[in-house]
């Protein structure tokens, strides 16, 4: 029975080798779109993080104890400083680095800042945005448009306030003393937020490099597109009778979709390897945590993928067929499943749909595995992964038992 199975393993594997053509297509290709992407971001100078920190310039117009109790609150709390940097300046020369670029906004403190607040004087701080980098321009209209809310709520607060001493009947010099004392309590309050709240830091997508992403995003799609040729290999192989003949002779269909399984995976993990050693050589690929998780884990995308592609093949009858229906499929699973878009840069509403692809699991999961972020995850992917390409290849195996 062994010696049957690494026949037909080593059977399936010459019949790889042999395509000759068709292999340098599948092992040129994907180097020469990694290689223009890397190039593309090395000399555009595009930003190699995914979420690097966003530039602020303050001009302080108040400069009391207040606006600096602001500044102060942000520039000292860890969870905010990660994403965002401050730089204090005067008018002219935030302004003019601005206009150069340097920064992605502006914040302008008024004069009197706390004092507007208290005596309902409409003073607002001036905001400022760079909206050449979108994500970043989004993500700071969001910080600051919360920021708003929350003062919003102190200025509300204060107007109660006096509202309620005017309807005591207490003297002005009454409600001039309560104001002055309750809402400057009120106001550095709300300058100094951050102490109030719990940090809890939630990683749903762990952060990369671009090199690292793209590498990987093009390592998962081109998994897909190889596994294409297995589907058509057992189709035409389907239509010249083998299924049949594997019967007569009393050879297990399942031990054949088995052997094509792991003669395919180890024939493109191969090439994977290979792509990964020269794109390590020759250009700055950090993919250096967890490595032998990391192998294992791409093994275990190649038999999702192969198996997706054996599963397909079952389906059809033509080969014509079969790589209408995979292109479509792979397309769209590279477009929603973030081959292309970066999961980071998704909205929520594509990410939500992008959960049903095999593409987004497997770009995840390395993710996690090379981040170190949280290496159990990347293992329960690893082990998910293999249990779906057994599932698949015995499902596989009935079509095939009903069909062959």
């Amino acid at each position: 029975m062994k010696k049957t199975f690494w026949g037909l393993f080593f059977k399936n594997l010459k019949e790889l080798i042999r395509e000759k053509k068709r292999n340098i297509l599948l092992f040129t290709l994907p180097l020469a779109i990694f290689l223009f992407i890397f190039l593309f971001f090395k000399s555009s100078q595009v930003e190699k993080s995914f979420i690097q920190p966003i530039n602020i310039g303050v001009i302080d117009n108040d400069n009391s104890l207040y606006s600096s109790a602001l500044i102060e609150a942000y520039k000292g709390n860890k969870s905010f400083t990660d994403f965002i940097n401050i730089c204090i300046g005067r008018e002219l020369q935030i302004k003019k680095a601005f206009a150069d670029g340097k920064y992605d906004a502006i914040i302008e403190i008024p004069k009197d800042f706390a004092d507007n607040l208290m005596r309902f004087e409409h003073r607002p701080v001036e905001v400022m945005v760079n909206y050449n980098d979108p994500i970043k321009g989004l993500l700071f209209k969001n910080v600051m448009e919360s920021y708003e809310n929350y003062i919003t709520s102190v200025q509300v607060a204060v107007e109660v306030l006096y509202d309620k001493m005017v309807e005591l009947s207490m003297t002005n010099k009454e409600i001039s003393l309560y104001n002055n004392e309750i809402s400057y309590e009120l106001v550095m309050t709300s300058v100094g937020r951050n102490s109030f709240f719990k940090y809890n830091e939630l990683v749903n997508i762990p952060s990369t490099t671009s090199v690292n992403y793209f590498f990987i995003a093009i390592i998962m799609m081109f998994l897909m597109y190889i596994s294409i040729f297995t589907a058509i290999d057992l189709i035409r192989e389907k239509e010249l009778m083998c299924f049949k003949r594997l019967e007569v002779s009393r050879i297990s269909i399942f031990k054949y979709l088995i052997s094509k399984l792991l003669s395919s995976t180890f024939f493109i993990f191969i090439i994977v390897l290979i792509w990964f050693l020269i794109i390590s050589i020759t250009t700055n690929l950090n993919i250096h945590n967890n490595f032998g998780y990391i192998v294992l884990y791409i093994i275990s995308c190649i038999l999702l993928a192969v198996s997706f592609a054996m599963f397909f093949s079952s389906l059809f009858k033509k080969d014509e067929s079969i790589i209408l229906v995979s292109n479509i499929f792979i397309f769209m699973n590279a477009i929603i499943g973030g081959s292309i878009i970066p999961i980071h840069y998704m909205p929520n509403a594509l990410r939500k749909i992008a959960v049903v692809t095999p593409n987004y699991w497997m770009i995840k999961g390395m993710l996690y595995l090379d981040s170190d972020y949280n290496r159990i995850y990347g293992i329960i992917f690893i082990g998910i992964f293999i249990v779906g390409s057994i599932l698949l290849t015995y499902l596989s195996y009935l079509r095939y038992k009903k069909v062959g």
